[in-house]
Formats: structure tokens, C-alpha cells, sequence
């Protein structure tokens, strides 16, 4: 029941959001507003003060987001050529599908949920770091597949490059870093601004997932959907887990990024599905699948962490 009472206040408020989105109280214009308000400015708030408030132990970050990185890595790896058999245009969707978290809309209200603000330094800065590495790895698998595309077309990498340099999620832990450096503290009128801007991002970010939720397009791509959501939701955040475990990492060092991890598909896979020649029915189907499965599997995850 302590498990639920962390979970459960999140998807009803996804649910409202979904129920809000069928009765029309929210449109696809509004829904699309507030989630630029949430990602270009209320996430960026909270990430910024998280990280500009918090010292970070180096010794335990700097392993954590490198075995992350590599077992990503390396899972990708051996899902693409698992999916050689794939429809071009359905496998790098596939791929980034199973492997890219929905760390702001969902991660962040789930870690505020169980751990509350001393989780959000760690989380704040795997987020960051998860942002750049997911990029670029959706553009080589999204690219890949289409043998009339180079991924070594530096134009591509270019524009990915700048398109991660102005993420205002990087913007904002970046710049909450290294005004930490500084060793100043925050003016208290700009610290209680920033937590009012950011005290947004966790529910608004929920109801826009809700708003986005479609479950009619799940009918034609139940197979393809479960095979991602068995992979992003249970054997991905195991492979994490069972890593950090390796490293010797306990308490939030090791739950922290394993519930991140553990969230379900990020809704921007779907949007860049569609940019670059990937099937975004697919896409779409993902996210839809593995958000609403997530109700079952981050109780599971949280138990897990809970009794482990």
C-alpha cells in the first residue's frame, strides 16, 4: 500500500489528464502550449535550482553515468542487430523506443513522489546527461536503417549538436552547475521564484502526458508494443540495476537512476520518429503502451528497491 501511495497519485493524475483531453476541456493547441511551458521553462526552473543548491559527489556521479552510458550502448547495439529482420522504417524506432526514458514528464514526479527534493540533485544531473546520450543515439539508429541517409553526414550530427546545445533542460542544469561552482547561494527572492516556476513542472507535465494518451492507436501494434515494453519497462532497468549493484552503489545512488530508468517511453521519441523517416504510428504506440503498462512495472521496480 506505501508502494501504491507513490505511484498511484501519479497516473491519476495522468488519468485526469487523459479524461480532461476527452471531454475537450483540454484541445491539442492547449495541450501542446502547456507542454512548452513545461519543458522550455517550468522543468528548466527546477532542474536549475536543484543542481545550483546541491555538491555533487564526483567519485560515486561519474561511474553511475558512465555504466549507464555503456550498457545504453551496448543495448542498442545487440536490439539492432537483433531487429535486422525489421521493416526499416520500424526499426530504429524499435530501438530507441526500448531504451529512451520519459525523464521529465514522468521520471521527475515519480522520484519527487518517493524520495522527495533530495533526489532531485542526482536525478537533475542523470537527466541532463540522458538527454545528450539518447540524442545522438536516436539519430544513428533512426538513421541508420535508411541506407539513402548517411550517418556520417556531418550536416546531421550539426544540426543534432545544436539541437542538444539548445535544450533549455541542458540549459538549465548546466547553468545550475556552474553556478554552483560558484559557492554562492541563491537570493532568496530568485530561489522562492524558482521553486514557485518549477513546482509546476511535475503536474502540468502529467496532464500533458494524460492529454496525450490515445489508446485506439495500440489495436494494430499490440506485438511490436509489447516487445518494447517488456524491454524498456522490466530488462533495460535490470541491466541498470544489476550494474550499479556491481559498482557497490546503495540508498538513492543506486535507486535514483534505476527508477529513472525504469519510466516509460519518452513522448519526443515519437516526435522525431517522425522526423526522420521512422514509422510514427509505431512510435506513438510505444509511448502509449509502455506509459500505461508503467502503472504496473514502477510498483514492481519500486518494491524491488524497496526490499533489495
Amino acid at each position: 500500500m506505501n508502494l501504491l501511495t507513490i505511484i498511484m497519485p501519479v497516473f491519476l493524475v495522468i488519468g485526469l489528464g487523459y479524461a480532461l483531453r476527452r471531454f475537450r476541456f483540454i484541445e491539442e493547441e492547449a495541450n501542446a502550449w502547456l507542454s512548452r511551458l513545461v519543458f522550455y521553462v517550468a522543468a528548466p526552473a527546477l532542474l536549475f535550482r536543484s543542481t545550483a543548491q546541491s555538491s555533487f559527489d564526483w567519485g560515486t556521479s561519474a561511474p553511475t553515468l558512465a555504466l549507464i552510458g555503456g550498457l545504453t550502448t551496448a543495448a542498442g547495439i545487440v536490439l539492432y542487430l537483433a531487429a535486422r529482420g525489421v521493416a526499416p522504417a520500424r526499426r530504429g524506432v524499435l530501438v530507441q523506443g526500448a531504451l529512451r526514458s520519459n525523464t521529465v514528464f514522468v521520471g521527475l514526479p515519480v522520484v519527487l513522489n518517493a524520495y522527495g527534493e533530495s533526489a532531485l540533485a542526482l536525478a537533475s544531473l542523470l537527466i541532463a546527461f540522458m538527454v545528450v546520450f539518447e540524442n545522438f543515439l536516436a539519430v544513428i539508429v533512426l538513421t541508420v536503417p535508411h541506407r539513402e541517409r548517411s550517418a556520417l553526414d556531418p550536416r546531421l550530427w550539426m544540426h543534432t549538436a545544436m539541437r542538444v546545445l539548445r535544450n533549455p533542460l541542458i540549459i538549465g542544469c548546466a547553468g545550475g552547475l556552474l553556478y554552483g561552482i560558484t559557492g554562492l547561494e541563491l537570493p532568496a527572492t530568485l530561489d522562492r521564484s524558482l521553486a514557485l516556476v518549477g513546482s509546476i513542472a511535475a503536474p502540468l507535465g502529467l496532464l500533458c502526458v494524460g492529454a496525450e494518451l490515445d489508446l485506439r492507436k495500440l489495436q494494430a501494434e499490440i506485438p511490436g508494443t509489447a516487445l518494447a515494453a517488456v524491454i524498456k519497462l522490466i530488462a533495460y532497468p535490470a541491466l541498470v540495476y544489476g550494474g550499479l549493484r556491481l559498482l557497490g552503489l546503495e540508498g538513492l545512488a543506486l535507486e535514483v537512476p534505476v527508477l529513472i530508468m525504469a519510466c516509460p517511453t519518452a513522448v519526443v521519441s515519437y516526435i522525431m520518429a517522425r522526423e526522420m523517416a521512422g514509422d510514427e504510428r509505431f512510435g506513438a504506440a510505444i509511448v502509449i503502451g509502455t506509459t500505461t503498462a508503467a502503472l504496473i512495472t514502477l510498483v514492481l521496480w519500486l518494491a524491488v528497491l524497496t526490499l533489495g
